[in-house]
Formats: C-alpha cells, sequence, structure tokens
C-alpha cells in the first residue's frame, strides 16, 4: 500500500470520525439525513463541475445502476446509523460497525474480486480486526448486566453489514467500470437525494424545526461525509479494496478520542490496548 494512498484513507478517517461524533450528538431522524444531504449536494457542485471539465465521463447502464444502488444503500445506512446512536452507546455502536464492515468488506473482495493478500497484509488486516474487537469490550459484551452493550453489539452489525455492502458496490464501479470517483460520488449523492425528497419534502415543518435545531450538525455531517468518502475512493485507485477497507476503520480509534474529549465518555483500557492493535496494524498495511 503506498504512502499516498495510506494518507488518503487515514485523512477520510478522521473526516469520518468528526462527522459521526456529530451525528451522536444531534440524534436526528429522516428529516435530519434529508438536510445533510442536501448540505453534501450543494457542496459537491463546484467539485463536480471541476471534475467534469478534467475527467468527463459518459456514463453507462452499468454505471448508473452502481450509481443508483450505491445511493439505495446509503440511505439506508446513514437511517440506520441514526437510529443505532439513538438506541446504543457510540463507544459500542462505532467501533463494532466499523469492525464489521471490513471484516465481510474483505471476505467478499476476496471472492468476488480474487484479491489475494500477502502474509503481511493478512496479518496486518487481521491485527486491526483484533484491534476492534478488544475495543468494542471483547468477550465482555455477553456478560450479564450489559444488555445495552449487546443492543449496540446488534445494531453495530447491522450498520457494519451496509458499510460492506457499499464499500463493495463502490469498489466494483471504481476499479472494474473506471468511474472517475468524484463523478460517481456526486451522482450517489444526487440520487440520494432524489430518493429521500418524496418522504421529506412532505412535511415541511419538520425541516424547518430540524435545521433550526440541528444546524450546526447538518452543516457539519453535509460536508465532512462527502469529503471523508471521497479520499476513500480516490484511494481505491491506488490499493487494493482489502487493504482499503480495513485501514479506514482507524476512524474508531479517532472516534474514541473525540468522543471522550466531545461527549464526555470514559477512555477504558480496552480501548487503549485495541487502538495499539490497531496502529501496529496500520504500520503493517504501509509495508505490505
Amino acid at each position: 500500500m503506498s504512502g499516498l494512498a495510506l494518507a488518503l484513507v487515514l485523512a477520510g478517517a478522521v473526516c469520518h470520525a468528526l462527522w459521526n461524533v456529530a451525528a451522536k450528538k444531534a440524534g436526528g431522524g429522516a428529516a435530519f439525513v434529508f438536510l445533510f444531504n442536501a448540505v453534501s449536494v450543494a457542496a459537491y457542485v463546484p467539485v463536480t463541475i471541476w471534475a467534469w471539465t478534467r475527467w468527463p465521463q459518459h456514463f453507462s447502464g452499468a454505471m448508473w445502476f452502481a450509481a443508483a444502488a450505491s445511493a439505495l444503500i446509503h440511505t439506508f445506512y446513514a437511517l440506520v446509523l441514526q437510529k443505532s446512536y439513538r438506541e446504543a452507546d457510540f463507544a459500542v455502536v462505532y467501533p463494532v460497525a466499523r469492525g464489521t464492515g471490513p471484516m465481510l468488506s474483505v471476505l467478499i473482495a476476496i471472492l468476488l474480486f480474487t484479491e489475494r493478500p500477502s502474509l503481511v497484509g493478512w496479518l496486518s488486516v487481521g491485527a486491526i480486526l483484533m484491534g476492534l474487537f478488544v475495543s468494542a469490550g471483547g468477550a465482555g459484551i455477553w456478560r450479564g448486566g450489559a444488555e445495552r452493550r449487546r443492543l449496540g453489539l446488534l445494531w453495530g452489525m447491522t450498520t457494519g453489514a451496509f458499510i460492506a455492502a457499499y464499500t463493495v458496490l463502490d469498489g466494483w464501479a471504481i476499479k472494474t467500470l473506471g468511474m472517475v470517483p468524484i463523478l460517481f460520488y456526486a451522482a450517489c449523492l444526487f440520487i440520494r437525494m432524489l430518493l429521500q425528497a418524496p418522504f421529506s419534502l412532505r412535511r415541511p415543518g419538520e425541516l424547518r424545526r430540524e435545521w433550526r435545531a440541528k444546524r450546526a450538525a447538518i452543516l457539519t455531517i453535509g460536508l465532512l461525509s462527502p469529503a471523508a468518502y471521497s479520499l476513500v475512493l480516490f484511494a481505491l485507485q491506488r490499493a487494493p479494496l482489502s487493504y482499503v477497507a480495513p485501514v479506514r476503520e482507524i476512524s474508531m480509534l479517532l472516534g474514541a478520542f473525540f468522543g471522550a474529549s466531545l461527549l464526555h465518555e470514559e477512555v477504558k483500557p480496552s480501548q487503549i490496548a485495541g487502538a495499539a492493535i490497531m496502529l501496529a496494524g496500520v504500520v503493517g498495511l504501509a509495508w505490505a
């Protein structure tokens, strides 16, 4: 994995962790998701125009299918994520979701794309996933009195399944179909807004209330979410999906740090140990 690809993924991880903290604090619903997606679309217009002048691309039927399918999966992902943050603790949902996603992504990438990580790559991927497991609480999540933690595990794994689905689909669009990352993501954003509009625009009062109460979070997510994913899409052009998917989950480490400082959550020893294991995995992938 090249240094540039690693830098792109890590920069995306910082943006990702920050917007997830904002999402947890906001605790919004469908109207909230529609509003921050509208901000993303507006912010992406000049980026899309710039990309089109540099890399004009004709969208084939397969490309439109990939964009529409990704938009649909991302819409459900956003709704499930907000539901997860309302139902369970950030410190459980976030690491479990970010761990389940790459674990499934790597398995699917190997089965569908015949990617074969090296021995160092396998060990590094395993280290990152082990670090995520330890940070989530390990086997202690099944002990008595941990019902809320188990609820977080369930919602986190559900969220992770959507993460794996769009990661693999987007990897196929970028690597196999040869889609320009910015143009692909722009199409996804626009289709997502179209999918949500019929339901959200019927409740203008709710939209106004959400905007007044959660404007800062809407703007934060609307700007940082597309920035985070665009960086990952560019990384996919330069590194195998089976490496990119796990490395981007270093955002879990950043999420724990931001959660402690911004959400006033306690940082447990298991999170520190898990962070150390993940960092070892990231270093390993940088050399793989």
